[in-house]
């Protein structure tokens, strides 16, 4: 799955309450996740004054920040490690079919709760796009228990979970929704009553609904001066002409300005059965405690049937371009990649590791080709900045990777295009293959090493299978071969079944014309989800 996605949910990095695509995602829309960039780069991309509307409960000095990940030699054996052992996981079904997972974690004084809900932009239909994200924001802005505030941040679920010294925070994704909190441990029971309050009773009244949509309109405002996302949300628009997956997880200023409060009530009843929910508990509490609490809390979902979508598998993609202009500061390219969803997960897991070995460390494979940081000594760097993504989804996504602000736009690409031949036709060596399981297995137990973390991992694989795919991930990762990497390179990186989405900045009027007379006015009339804006003199 997306490394940085599993990292805002594991490490209690701070989430936007709207799915980053990178994401997703999650998630992963989610947090953008950071690209790997040339020593004189610019700083990253970053929407003009954004920030979070609503932020994932951060570690705290009484729990231990994940430890700072370390070079790792290319001659290092990889050994799987337990880091959530099925033998510590507590799993009872209730009779309307809410699934209670809990682990207790010792180390800390802490306790995350989490409620996954199979209710992301997969499950809506056309008419319905973007009443996922409305939901979310609705659940932590008012409830029955827990009516709106004054502000944001004083009402709801949110204020009462910080009024007992946590934070609570939410995201949706194309697969999920997901609502956490995390709180000193004699708050647990607490904590727990007001997110099933939050999730099972929110507030649907007209007021609400419209102070929603204006947060929901604020967030796809944010997202369209992302180029990042943008070229991802392209990318999926164009690979899937019919599965939901084409629908960006948040949905279109048109789709939100069509929603109603009869559209948004009936997606919440259709979706927000107890079938449909997972709720997560780790942290310092007895299972047989904590399994209590949620029983208690989470006794009046509804015991309705779950409504499965209907969703249609699309075919191999062909070689296309698409290009758009936004009104965006730098130029993202993005080349992408059917990839695998999770009823593959052998697959799934060798293409983590191909990530891994393309982004991740100072070794890296496409920082070395890309930025030039090698063995070569100092050349120009093809691109200002790149990254490679690729979300775990419950059907077949993409596997991303973005140049940003290419030196060279063709280079860049055919640089990529010969990487992937490389692996298709000869593999990758067993250092290659060393380096890139151990900043993988790194990587996962780092994130790890919060409660809010192992409990973001367990829901986020239960929402889209079962969270022993969490439980098993590092033993996957220890089995895969060098000939893994080579088969599902042919499998899936096909040199010929690849598009390419290209978002650029909109040009820049000039003050003067040719002859330097006071030149023609320009005024551009810009939408969030223009493809171009619409120039008018």
């Amino acid at each position: 799955m997306n490394r940085y996605f599993l990292r805002a949910l594991l490490c209690g990095a701070p989430l936007f309450s709207h799915s980053a695509a990178r994401a997703q995602d999650a998630a992963p829309s989610i947090v953008t996740p950071p690209t790997v960039a040339a020593p004189d780069a610019a700083p990253p991309i970053a929407a003009p004054d954004s920030k979070p509307d609503l932020k994932a409960a951060p570690a705290t000095k009484n729990e231990a920040a994940p430890p700072k990940p370390t070079t790792v030699k290319a001659k290092s054996s990889f050994n799987a490690a337990t880091l959530l052992s099925p033998a510590q996981i507590s799993l009872k079904t209730l009779p309307n079919g809410v699934r209670s997972i809990v682990k207790s974690a010792g180390g800390s004084d802490l306790v995350s709760i989490q409620v996954w809900v199979r209710a992301g932009s997969r499950f809506e239909t056309d008419k319905e796009s973007g009443a996922a994200h409305l939901v979310e924001l609705l659940a932590l802005r008012g409830s029955k228990g827990f009516p709106a505030g004054m502000n944001d941040d004083d009402g709801g679920a949110l204020g009462a979970i910080r009024a007992l010294g946590g934070d609570a925070g939410s995201l949706s994704s194309r697969d999920s929704t997901f609502y956490s909190a995390t709180v000193a441990a004699p708050f647990a029971a607490r904590a727990i009553g007001i997110m099933a309050d939050a999730t099972l009773r929110p507030d649907f009244s007209p007021g609400a609904i419209e102070d929603a949509k204006v947060q929901a309109g604020d967030d796809i405002s944010r997202r369209s001066f992302d180029p990042v996302s943008g070229a991802s949300d392209l990318a999926y628009a164009t690979a899937f002409s019919k599965h939901p997956y084409r629908r960006a997880a948040i949905g279109t200023e048109n789709s939100l300005g069509a929603l109603t409060q009869k559209t948004a009530r009936a997606f919440y009843n259709r979706q927000y059965v107890g079938r449909n929910i997972s709720v997560v508990v780790v942290g310092q509490i007895g299972a047989n405690e904590a399994q209590k609490m949620v029983a208690r809390a989470f006794s009046g979902a509804s015991n309705r049937a779950a409504v499965l979508p209907k969703t249609v598998s699309e075919g191999p993609l062909k070689l296309d371009v698409i290009a758009r202009r936004r009104m965006v500061s730098r130029e993202v390219i993005d080349l992408g990649w059917r990839s695998p969803g999770i009823d593959n997960p052998d697959d799934c897991v060798a293409l983590d590791t191909i990530l891994s070995l393309w982004r991740e460390g100072l070794d890296a494979n496409l920082r070395r080709i890309l930025l030039r940081d090698g063995d070569k000594g100092p050349l120009k760097p093809l691109v200002a900045s790149f990254d490679v993504d690729y979300l775990t989804q419950k059907d077949p996504g993409l596997f991303l990777i973005s140049l940003v602000d290419p030196q060279d736009r063709e280079a860049a690409v055919e640089a990529i295009l010969a990487e992937v031949k490389r692996i298709r036709e000869n593999g990758v060596s067993q250092p290659e293959l060393q380096r890139a399981k151990a900043e993988l297995r790194d990587q996962y137990i780092d994130q790890g090493a919060t409660v809010a973390g192992q409990a973001g991992a367990l829901g986020f694989y239960d929402s889209i299978a079962s969270f022993r795919f969490a439980t098993d991930y590092l033993a996957r990762c220890s089995k895969i071969s060098a000939a893994d990497l080579q088969r599902v390179a042919k499998k899936y990186l096909a040199p010929d079944r690849y598009i390419r989405t290209e978002i650029s900045p909109l040009p820049r009027p000039r003050p003067e014309d040719d002859n330097g007379a006071d030149g023609p006015v320009i005024t551009a009339k810009l939408s969030a989800e223009s493809n171009l804006a619409s120039l008018v003199r």
